[in-house]
């Protein structure tokens, strides 16, 4: 990569997907390291050309325009083994510097384990190298063990160095003790101290937080009316600071390693240096975060971007945009900073993912930004995507993961309405190149050329093929006899009998409807949930000869569906927002719903003394029925982004590019920690299922064998699409209007007859 003339500096961002604890942290140099930053002669922020003041106009202003700088960034994805979970949040810490992601693990104690029957965990430090990803486990063993009431805050800086510190709880003196350690980078103790809570001025358990100066002085601090204490190189105490600001939000330290407190939650930011004149200082830009910049001065996180202050003189400077075209950082996941030399590593906070109850691998994202030369990086071609409102959530994520690592397109969503709206706005034409079609009815849209058939893209694509994919999700992207639509992920969805009373082999629409004549099937049913479900995901279809446009609902098979749903008894466990009926007792019902996201969700979890139902047999896995088809049981899958090329698009060759990284090896690795889906290729989609990764605390969750991930994969193979769209298909909107008059009492032989007549008029008109 290419940097512009006489520019020599890069800047680091990280984002973690795990809760942290807010918090900032120094740096220093370690020559010998491995690191994702090239080893470049250190230049100044203001040298490179950025800009001083934020710009009036809310333009770009985080390159010179003159100079032609532009910011880059590259965006790297580390998996974690840690085995902190979110129901340990008390006991979590993070820290970060150019070569390592640090965090707090845990170390089974096999002694006390045994001694006390039950897992006894002590604390480790696990890091993780962003060059290369690799993962050195437990590297520091503390000895101290997990309990709620031993709480670490880990500190590490540029050398490689350790911090730690301890808030215990003494049982047999029923006190607070305090300990301060520092661990070199082979994890050997350097020092140990000891504060009392008396050097601590009563503040000891409410010092949550702190950061490091350069020479590797920590500095601890607790939030609100609260104090800030600073330890020297040793370790020792050297004072404490109470900065007199209307509210103590923080401490950062600027440039000569002077260390400042913070105020931003009033009015404006104001600072006051820690054993300054007592003097306070306004910025004049507004920030919802500080973190430490030391020689670029005190970083400053606005809702426009990154920026750089040094509090006595005002002086505000711009690094980025958290938009800017080539950077597009999320400024609400921001937790720390980390400066060093003219390069930046930003630390930010996502969610734990979880599958059922277990905490599966999570995911590290660094991205690595430079100072480009503009020239190279044009600005890049939009390609629109409209979709509903549905998927945002779930479609967002994968636009933004795309228009992260393109250098060529940007995908920009257009949100449009309902279903409804979509479905007009892509029989328009051409004002969409894209379309997230998972909530809308592909079908007609399909039949009437509105998609663009893949079939050529696959062939000549050199990361994809076709063969690629699961079969069953590739037979869901045909539609109407046409390949048109990518689907990336997924998650099973099956039936659950509450017991070993049905086979999945025998689970037909006729045993169904059998069994809701004389049981409570479901925790809510209705007669037009039955018919649904009797319907199937393509609904209607059993009853349609699309091929020669006729129906059959005026035959003896339909009526008898008919006429077994409206015998169904009405159970309803929710009405205007509130539970009106709830039952926990094991038999109440037969059946439950459920969602499959990976091997230890088809593993009977007895872990939960409140749950509803406990199953007692000997293979779990065979209640899960499927929904009831007209040969057995069949599997469903759920996908949350569907996505399609408009026929009429002005930009084909970027919608493809979209949709072929999609279906990438690199995206479809994230999909599983980022948003808790099974990938649609079959080689990732087999790697997680065998992903050996365990958490030494799973508290006696059980682990799926290999019979249950061959399970998985047959249920993977065979299911077929849960059709979210229906809403909008006409077979259902006729075949729904009709029965319900037929279940509030009208004649049986007019509504088959007025069913029939209506679908046949809308097979007609295709």
């Amino acid at each position: 990569m290419k940097t512009g003339a006489g520019l020599k500096k890069k800047i680091c961002a990280v984002t973690l997907m795990l809760p942290l604890l807010i918090s900032s942290c120094g740096a220093r140099d370690n020559p010998d390291s491995v690191s994702v930053m090239e080893e470049k002669e250190s230049e100044s922020t203001q040298a490179a050309g950025l800009q001083s003041q934020e710009g009036n106009d809310g333009s770009d202003t985080s390159a010179d325009s003159e100079a032609g700088i532009t910011a880059v960034a590259d965006y790297y994805y580390i998996e974690m083994n840690s085995a902190v979970s979110s129901s340990l949040s008390t006991n979590k810490s993070y820290a970060i510097n150019r070569e390592w992601i640090y965090m707090t693990d845990f170390i089974k104690d096999e002694e006390k384990s045994l001694e006390y029957e039950r897992g006894i965990y002590d604390y480790g430090i696990t890091r993780k190298r962003i060059a290369d990803g690799y993962q050195d486990m437990n590297y520091i063993v503390t000895g101290v063990d997990d309990s709620n009431h031993n709480r670490p805050l880990l500190l590490a800086d540029r050398e490689g160095n350790c911090y730690i510190f301890w808030r215990f709880y003494n049982w047999e003196e029923e006190a607070n003790t305090y300990r301060l350690d520092k661990y070199d980078t082979d994890g050997e103790l350097l020092w140990r101290q000891e504060p009392t809570e008396e050097d601590l001025e009563g503040m000891g358990e409410q010092l949550e937080q702190g950061t490091l100066d350069r020479e590797g002085r920590v500095i601890l601090y607790s939030c609100g009316e609260g104090c800030a204490f600073r330890f020297g190189e040793d370790g020792s105490l050297e004072g404490s600071y109470r900065p007199g600001l209307e509210s103590l939000d923080g401490v950062a330290v600027g440039q000569d390693d002077r260390a400042y407190g913070y105020c931003i939650s009033g009015k404006e930011t104001v600072f006051a240096e820690l054993g300054g004149t007592g003097k306070t200082y306004v910025c004049p830009v507004d920030s919802f975060a500080v973190y430490d910049g030391y020689e670029e001065g005190v970083c400053l996180a606005t809702q426009k971007g990154m920026f750089a202050c040094e509090p006595e003189t005002g002086e505000v400077r711009q690094l980025w945009n958290w938009s800017d075209e080539y950077v597009l950082l999320d400024a609400d996941k921001l937790d720390k900073v980390f400066q060093d030399g003219g390069a930046f590593t930003v630390l930010c906070e996502f969610s734990d993912a979880t599958s059922g109850y277990i905490y599966n691998r999570q995911l590290a994202t660094l991205a690595c930004v430079t100072f480009e030369d503009s020239r190279e990086y044009p600005a890049k071609q939009t390609v629109t995507l409209a979709m509903d409102d549905t998927s945002r959530d779930f479609t967002g994520t994968l636009v933004k993961l795309y228009n992260r690592q393109s250098r060529k397109y940007r995908v920009k969503i257009a949100v449009v309405g309902d279903g409804e709206a979509l479905q007009a706005r892509l029989m328009r034409g051409g004002d969409t190149d894209l379309a997230d079609v998972s909530q809308i009815y592909t079908e007609d849209l399909a039949r009437l050329g509105v998609f663009e058939d893949l079939d050529p893209y696959y062939e000549k694509s050199r990361n994809v093929a076709q063969e690629d994919i699961l079969g069953s999700v590739r037979e869901a992207c045909t539609v109407a006899g046409k390949n048109v639509t990518v689907i990336p992920g997924f998650e099973l969805y099956t039936m659950r009998a509450r017991g070993d009373f049905v086979k999945a082999d025998e689970w037909t629409v006729w045993k169904f409807l059998e069994m809701g004549q004389e049981n409570r099937v479901l925790t809510s049913q209705t007669p037009g949930m039955a018919l649904n479900i009797c319907m199937g995901v393509r609904y209607g279809e059993h009853f349609i000869d699309y091929e020669n446009k006729t129906c059959s609902f005026d035959g003896e098979e339909f009526r008898r569906i008919l006429e077994s749903c409206g015998k169904w008894i009405t159970q309803i466990e929710y009405s205007g927002g509130g539970m009106i009926e709830s039952s926990t007792r094991k038999g109440d019902w037969l059946f439950d719903h459920q969602f499959i996201n990976g091997p230890a969700d088809i593993v009977w979890q007895d872990i939960d003394s409140d749950e509803a139902y406990n199953y007692e047999g000997e293979e779990y896995s065979s209640t899960l029925v499927g929904f009831p088809g007209w040969e057995g049981g069949e599997g469903r899958f759920n996908a949350f982004s569907i996505f399609a090329i408009n026929s009429s698009s002005q930009n084909k060759e970027g919608a493809w590019d979209f949709l072929e990284y999609m279906l990438s090896e690199e995206l479809q690795a994230k999909l599983e920690p980022m948003l808790d889906q099974f990938p649609a290729r079959r080689d990732c989609f087999e790697a997680y299922l065998r992903d050996d990764y365990e958490d030494p605390k799973r508290y006696g969750w059980v682990t799926a064998s290999e019979e249950d991930i061959t399970r998985i994969q047959e249920m993977a193979e065979t299911a077929v699409l849960n059709n979210l769209g229906n809403a909008y298909n006409q077979v259902a909107v006729i075949v729904s209007e009709e029965a319900d008059m037929y279940f509030a009492g009208a004649d049986l032989d007019t509504t088959v007859d007025k069913i029939q007549s209506r679908v046949q008029l809308y097979l007609d008109e295709l």
